[in-house]
């Protein structure tokens, strides 16, 4: 009994610490205060039913980021597809099945992202990647690299916008462009 109450009183710490940041993270992506509620809802349940086979705060803050990225890129998926859907006409004698070609087109998407942050020089990267998968602000990023907010605030813009250029230069999809655009 007295192990189902640590497990609980630690996640619900875990909770109270990085609900926000994950509220905030899919807030930004979504503008809608409804679907990043819902979406924080859902990323917890899904860490409380691996809570068990996480033990360090690195894998749990791993498995928060991991989480919350894949059910953004999965609800901006189903938003290209109903835009996409919306803007044919609904010709039922010629539906076809799109599974596959939504896969491969969120695969090369989540790939493109993955290489404009490459790209990314060393520095640059390590403050992109505090704030964006670690969810720390401005000021625990200074702290922790010993750098001024400033310079903080200053490679992240830098970094968003290396990004954002890398993912316009090399998208095809015209409506992918413009729901990613609004990511940054």
């Amino acid at each position: 009994m007295l192990a189902i109450k640590n497990k609980t009183l630690d996640f619900k710490q875990f909770y109270l610490t990085y609900k926000d940041k994950v509220f905030k993270y899919a807030f930004l992506h979504f503008k809608d205060e409804e679907m990043a509620a819902d979406l924080v809802q859902e990323v917890f349940s899904k860490l409380w039913n691996k809570w068990d086979t996480l033990d360090e705060e690195g894998n749990m803050r791993a498995y928060l980021y991991t989480a919350s990225r894949n059910l953004v890129f999965d609800e901006l998926r189903k938003v290209k597809v109903r835009l996409d859907y919306s803007t044919t006409d609904a010709n039922k004698n010629n539906e076809i099945d799109n599974s596959n070609e939504e896969s491969i087109a969120y695969k090369d998407l989540e790939n493109l992202y993955k290489q404009a942050i490459g790209k990314l020089p060393k520095a640059r990267l390590e403050v992109f990647l505090l704030s964006k998968e670690a969810f720390l602000n401005n000021q625990e990023i200074a702290d922790q690299l010993g750098i001024s907010v400033n310079t903080v605030r200053d490679q992240l813009v830098k970094a968003n916008k290396s990004v954002r250029q890398y993912l316009i230069a090399h998208m095809k999809d015209s409506i992918a462009l413009l729901i990613f655009l609004r990511i940054f």
